[in-house]
């Protein structure tokens, strides 16, 4: 009996000092983002009074990259732990870099969902150019060969019969100069997304032709990404920054803490606050973020059987094969289902 006694009381203590050892060495998440750190805003900004786990069983650092080739290159290297892909670098990251490993596990946000804003494909206002059928002969610019919103430029224009090169000709530009480009005779469509639309002097010059909804429904435009090893060998630590993400998730949806998020955002991008407010978690102005981080992988797999249509992946992708969720679908049950929004 005594030495059962002893064995549970050093069993304990093990586990007491294994816990205080997790906390006094918390993970390290380094998180790779482009443009906007989006609901990673809170953490960037050590938010823990947000996302309490932080700082105890982790913490992250987050890191700015220019293209998500960048990034897909040092998830491979090991330089970052999750990436923050879109449905096009995930395809190329799958097909072209052959990293198996690779899996979906949170989700960002969503293009197209009704109700919600879908990046736009822009003329002039007082262009001749009405239907889609007029761009043919005509110059289209997108921010890049195989990225999100060129995929679904070319899949529109593939709906319509016109095809690259044969039909019109496409060029590339950052998302700043799409505007100037249009307005000074360079592109005769370009792509923007909200930050730009919303702008007054832009709003002024141009219209919407179309959307990206128009072409691809809805669009799983940023979502995150790991690999198994980094997955498997962290399960206890990440199970905390999991439930943090989806209680920021769900913080950022209420609208009694739009302003504050605003605030946030704008430290963290050093944009102008009153830009943002135009239409960042604005109802029907800004993208759509699932209340729980979960992605819609049906939405996805649309997306990815479309990148291997237009030739951008040689081999057709299976989501349900790349696809972790048991991290996020635990942190669901454990933080509860999310509260009604008014």
């Amino acid at each position: 009996m005594k030495r059962t006694v002893s064995s549970l009381i050093a069993m304990l203590t093990a586990i007491g000092v294994l816990s205080a050892a997790a906390h006094a060495n918390p993970l390290k998440i380094r998180i790779g983002y482009q443009a906007t750190p989006e609901k990673m805003t809170a953490f960037l900004l050590h938010r823990s009074d947000i996302a309490p786990q932080l700082g105890k069983s982790y913490h992250v650092e987050m890191v700015l990259f220019q293209a998500s080739s960048v990034e897909i290159t040092a998830l491979a290297t090991g330089d970052i732990d999750i990436a923050t892909l879109g449905y096009s670098s995930f395809g190329i990251a799958l097909d072209g870099a052959k990293m198996d490993d690779l899996r979906l596990i949170a989700d960002g946000y969503r293009d197209g969902v009704a109700g919600s804003y879908s990046n736009d494909f822009m003329v002039l206002k007082d262009s001749p150019i009405r239907k889609i059928e007029d761009l043919k002969g005509k110059v289209l610019a997108s921010n890049g060969a195989g990225s999100v919103v060129d995929i679904a430029m070319r899949y529109m224009m593939k709906k319509h019969g016109l095809e690259d090169k044969k039909d019109y000709s496409l060029i590339e530009a950052s998302l700043p100069n799409m505007a100037p480009m249009l307005v000074q005779g360079k592109a005769d469509l370009v792509t923007m997304n909200a930050l730009y639309t919303h702008d007054p002097k832009v709003a002024a010059q141009t219209r919407s032709l179309f959307k990206e909804r128009d072409a691809l429904g809805v669009t799983e435009f940023a979502f995150y990404c790991a690999r198994t090893p980094f997955l498997d060998k962290n399960r206890a630590a990440l199970a905390d920054f999991f439930d943090d993400v989806v209680r920021v998730t769900r913080w950022m949806r209420v609208p009694g803490n739009r302003d504050e998020a605003i605030q946030m955002l704008a430290k963290a991008t050093k944009q102008s606050p009153e830009t943002i407010a135009t239409y960042y978690l604005l109802p029907g102005e800004d993208v759509y973020r699932d209340p729980s981080a979960r992605p819609d992988t049906a939405a996805l797999q649309s997306n990815l059987d479309a990148m291997y249509e237009l030739g951008f992946v040689k081999t057709k992708l299976d989501v349900a094969k790349h696809a972790d969720l048991s991290f996020i679908d635990a942190a669901i049950k454990r933080v509860g289902l999310p509260p009604a929004l008014p």
